[in-house]
């Protein structure tokens, strides 16, 4: 039958069902709805029909007399074709589930006795929001986009939370894996219980083990009291392993079995303790790359990667960047307490040029910036760092002297190394991400040295960001003793 003329007061459905009899259940179902059905029996007919017509959504079967719902998903995507699709399936697991999500369908269904009833409710929800890539702000707290990548993952995020299972969150530093893993607990059974975050990364792994599985009295030095872990803070709601490629071996075998028997024992301790607790792992490295290194226990890897979102960096998703830019000026405007803010179309373009190599986090902290800066009006390139401006502008940033340029009247010399030293200290976390076991193999030392001159020097927070000079260390007052001449 050759295709009918649109009827412009409904949406057309395709519904792609090799069973006949349900082929005209989903049919009849769905025309008192408002949805004008179109029926065909497999993968090739639909292929015909979309390249003659278009429809409104797809809505396909996942075992097909000549392919499956994912193939017809695929060649749809392939063919630059923006339409809905929805599988549906009797044979749902959680791999083809995770991967009809992946590929970009707006649904995965199980075939039920309220097929039609779940149907009709996907796809009246999927027309009840602005469909274009171009319509408003999609905005779930700051997991901010308008393009389709940032439009999947938010759907996507709405998906996992329901799922109560182990999810990895990867991607780049900054692209936000807190934030989503924050996202998954609001949304998720367990949101009326704790987010227990800790980066992995950030303690030895001594403090680290006692961190997450707790001690009992006398389980070592100045352990004088017992101590709950973190997964037992957690209980019923989520714990979030960041930088979880960065947990040594011995404890990614402990946290395995904490997985798989749903116990932790407390250092020192005998007895195992039930837990109820829901595992986001997150990472910038690729886990399946160190497994096969032999630095990541491969087993762990499976046991994480049950459900994947993978956060793409800043630099791939620039029809993003005005809203994310409009969205911090708002924010740091309101914390500030200033009038509402926007950016010139020559800072703009200058940001498109950039490339953020810290992602949302830098272009959140660049926006900050401006926004205390500004006295008034549009903000202008003046406001950027020069940094920023030598990149956009493809210019060198100037050598400076190797010679190092000393005040006339002196200077305290143990003030500014400890200055300057404390500047390198805070530099080495910020080019790690705030990193700080990263940080200190980065700056050739150990991490107990590390943390050692952080303490000295009264914490990363409170050491200069920029390079101390030495005519701002007067010298002291007087100095005693004449000394030899």
């Amino acid at each position: 039958m050759p295709p009918q003329p649109p009827d412009s007061s409904r949406k057309r459905i395709l519904l792609v069902e090799d069973e006949e009899s349900f082929r005209e259940v989903l049919q009849l179902g769905l025309e008192p709805e408002g949805f004008q059905a179109v029926t065909v029996s497999g993968v090739q007919e639909a292929k015909l029909l979309l390249k003659a017509t278009p429809f409104d959504a797809v809505v396909s079967d996942l075992r097909l007399k000549d392919g499956s719902g994912i193939d017809l998903l695929i060649w749809i995507k392939d063919q630059g074709m923006d339409t809905p699709v929805i599988i549906m399936t009797a044979f749902a697991t959680t791999e083809t589930t995770v991967q009809a999500l992946n590929l970009g369908a707006v649904d995965f269904l199980t075939k039920t006795k309220n097929d039609i009833q779940e149907l009709t409710k996907v796809l009246k929800g999927l027309y009840a929001v602005a469909q274009p890539a171009t319509g408003p702000v999609s905005d779930i707290g700051d997991l901010v986009g308008v393009g389709d990548k940032m439009r999947r993952i938010q759907a996507l995020v709405g998906k996992v939370a329901i799922a109560d299972t182990t999810v990895l969150i990867t991607g780049e530093s900054g692209t936000g894996k807190e934030i989503v893993a924050r996202l998954i607990h609001r949304y998720s059974e367990r949101s009326k219980g704790p987010f227990v975050p800790i980066n992995c990364g950030a303690l030895p792994e001594n403090l680290l083990e006692s961190e997450l599985f707790g001690f009992e009295r006398g389980a070592f030095t100045g352990a004088t009291a017992a101590k709950r872990g973190l997964f037992e803070e957690a209980q019923g709601g989520i714990i979030f392993l960041d930088e979880i490629g960065e947990m040594p071996l011995p404890l990614q075998v402990k946290l395995l079995r904490a997985l798989q028997e749903r116990k932790i024992r407390r250092v020192g301790a005998n007895e195992e303790r039930p837990i109820d607790v829901r595992v986001i792992g997150a990472t910038n490295q690729d886990l399946r790359t160190r497994a096969e290194q032999g630095v990541f226990r491969q087993d762990l890897f499976f046991r994480l990667n049950i459900l994947n979102i993978e956060l793409p960096p800043l630099r791939e998703r620039p029809e993003d960047l005005p809203v994310l830019a409009e969205h911090f000026l708002a924010r740091f405007s309101r914390k500030l307490n200033k009038p509402s803010m926007s950016l010139t179309d020559e800072a703009l373009a200058a940001l498109g040029r950039y490339t953020f190599r810290g992602n949302v986090r830098e272009l959140e902290n660049l926006m900050e910036r401006c926004v205390a800066l500004n006295s008034g009006g549009p903000i202008g390139v003046e406001l950027f760092p020069d940094s920023l401006l030598a990149e956009v502008n493809g210019v060198q940033p100037a050598t400076r002297p190797r010679t190092c340029q000393l005040p006339e009247e002196g200077f305290d010399l143990e003030a500014y190394l400890n200055a300057y030293k404390g500047h390198l200290l805070r530099r080495g976390a910020e080019k790690c991400g705030g990193n700080r076991t990263k940080a200190a193999r980065y700056l050739g030392m150990s991490f107990r040295a590390y943390r050692y001159w952080l303490q000295e020097l009264g914490g990363l927070e409170t050491l200069p960001a920029g390079c101390p000079q030495p005519e701002d260390f007067p010298p002291k007052a007087s100095i005693e003793g004449e000394g030899e001449a």
